[in-house]
């Protein structure tokens, strides 16, 4: 039998919805859904809701990550020059 005065661990601890996550992370919620749908980070549904929620560790982690992805650069056209 469950003790009363007994404190129990909440298991949403650490756990944030997109919209929170998006906040914290100063990203576009779509950004935080588009990386839940394509696994890029983990999502739960709670219950049989449309609210789902993220590991805000995870989160931060992956936006840190996403952000030191660099993107290619443009080489320059080596050859005849308009100013000739």
């Amino acid at each position: 039998m469950l003790n009363t005065t007994e404190v129990l661990d909440n298991p949403f601890e650490g756990w944030v919805t997109l919209d929170e996550a998006s906040r914290i992370v100063n990203r576009d919620h779509s950004t935080i859904r588009f990386w839940a749908d394509t696994d890029r980070i983990t999502a739960y549904r709670i219950g049989n809701s449309r609210v789902r929620v993220v590991n805000v560790e995870e989160v931060k982690e992956y936006s840190e990550q996403a952000n030191r992805i660099e993107t290619p650069k443009r080489k320059r056209r080596s050859g005849s020059s308009r100013n000739e």
